[in-house]
């Protein structure tokens, strides 16, 4: 499949040329290698410079990937949940110093400081949950329902919640007497033509949407119902628009879009909301958006996974850089990806992305045999090749993913080898300790977990579960 580039190439500086030209060999370079399917677009200055799909996005039906093929876009949901309560709050429906119990007084007495803006910066100290845990907006609200105390004084610091902007989702619903589907529909994605953009609701799910996988092959192919959180679904050529949108201020009043662009560090005036980063440097959290400053202009995007699903977008103000991205494939490459076109855009050389070592891990388990393919993974891993990238973490999440399929002695060779390559981490002991006792191996847990212990002494969490594999409760 030829690159499909927007910009006639004779109304684009040789320069500019060849840079498309390196971001097409930097994507197919990607795909061959198995560490990307899916859209990507790359526009500057509001010119679309490159639109191009790859792979598939439902392999057992052989159905192609296209700019135009809609899945979950996770997080960058925020954005659109965010976008949502601004539109409220400049037709006076709402405050962002309200408190959430103005909408909800069933919540615990304890969140009577926590605000609209708290839930917006993610400085609420709401209760959190796993990606893993499968929730809708009803059990995500009755966790809240739930919690007796806060993480922390509202305000005081960031940490991530999900939560918090499923509450938004379903304030905004509350307010407007319609679902958050409806409301987005009718106010943000029909305005700006975003037909292939919607929620996706338990009672009609969206049967169109790319397949999502993992980086093994198998299906990750979950829904989300937790609203305002991670259920939007849409396109490469929708998240553009959107952009366009928000560029041209088409939606709220331009005091609105300014407060929403301007870092909580500075709205609030509190420093701990500064979070170090090694890509961006200094960052913050606008509404729903990361923001910080790059070559004296703004810089914001964000990220999002779900499932198999990953996403990306992002606008760089200095170079009027635009990248957007959805793969169906759940990898740990995009924001290399990211990078090697932000290089390539500012002609400086660039690397394509690590391949896993668990990639590699796997596809050696299924021709070699476990025992031979991992004596050679750690080989491999002492020769410290610079082409594959070894984490602890991608090891333990592969292990799990062994565990979870019912590949229980696979799995269990997997974590004995993770803590032989990372003997002092409290993690892969504890995990391995999941895989013996998955495994009934009782004794050998038990010893699992009491070298996690060793190395973490004070975690109440191993404490407890020491006790229960040696006969208390």
């Amino acid at each position: 499949m030829k690159a499909k580039i927007i910009i006639m190439s004779f109304l684009l500086p040789v320069a500019l040329i060849a840079q498309t030209r390196q971001i097409d060999s930097l994507m197919n370079a990607v795909y061959q290698r198995g560490q990307f399917t899916g859209a990507i677009l790359v526009a500057s200055h509001g010119k679309v410079l490159y639109d191009k799909a790859f792979g598939m996005a439902d392999r057992e039906k052989k159905r192609a990937f296209t700019t135009d093929t809609r899945e979950y876009i996770g997080s960058i949901s925020k954005q659109f949940t965010a976008m949502g309560i601004m539109i409220l709050h400049d037709r006076g429906k709402l405050q962002y110093s309200q408190s959430i119990r103005d909408f909800y007084p069933e919540l615990p007495s304890c969140m009577q400081p926590v605000t609209i803006r708290n839930l917006l910066y993610h400085t609420s100290g709401l209760a959190l949950f796993s990606e893993d845990e499968d929730l809708t907006e009803d059990s995500v609200f009755k966790k809240l329902l739930a919690q007796s105390a806060l993480n922390f004084r509202p305000g005081e610091k960031f940490q991530y919640c999900n939560a918090g902007y499923s509450l938004l989702g379903m304030i905004i619903e509350k307010i407007s007497g319609q679902s958050l589907h409806d409301f987005m529909q009718e106010n943000i994605f029909a305005p700006l033509g975003m037909s292939g953009t919607l929620v996706n609701v338990i009672n009609h799910p969206d049967k169109t949407r790319a397949v999502g996988y993992s980086l093994y092959g198998t299906v990750n192919n979950e829904d989300s119902w937790m609203g305002g959180n991670s259920s939007i679904l849409s396109t490469v050529n929708d998240l553009y628009k959107w952009d366009r949108a928000l560029e041209g201020n088409k939606l709220v009043s331009p005091q609105t879009l300014e407060e929403a662009f301007t870092p909580s560090s500075v709205i609030t005036g509190n420093p701990a909301l500064v979070l170090k980063d090694d890509m961006f440097g200094e960052k913050s959290y606008g509404f729903g958006w990361w923001l910080a400053t790059r070559e004296g202009a703004q810089d914001m995007w964000h990220d999002g996974a779900f499932s198999g699903h990953i996403s990306y977008n992002e606008r760089i103000s200095a170079s009027g850089t635009v990248v957007t991205a959805l793969s169906n494939l759940r990898q740990p490459y995009i924001y290399d990806i990211r990078q090697a076109i932000v290089n390539i855009l500012e002609g400086k050389p660039y690397q394509l992305p690590k391949m896993d070592g668990t990639v590699w891990l796997d596809q050696h388990i299924k021709t070699l045999g476990t025992d031979s393919a991992v004596e050679a993974y750690h080989r491999l891993y002492q020769s410290a090749d610079p082409d594959y990238h070894f984490s602890e973490m991608s090891q333990n999440s592969y292990a799990y993913i062994l565990l979870r399929g019912g590949r229980v002695g696979e799995a269990v060779k997997v974590f004995q080898l993770n803590t032989k390559l990372n003997p002092k981490s409290f993690n892969a002991w504890d995990s391995l300790a999941d895989g013996y006792e998955k495994a009934g191996e009782k004794a050998a847990a038990i010893e699992a977990r009491k070298k996690a212990l060793e190395i973490d002494p004070s975690n109440e969490y191993e404490k407890n579960m020491l006790k229960v594999l040696e006969g208390g409760k």
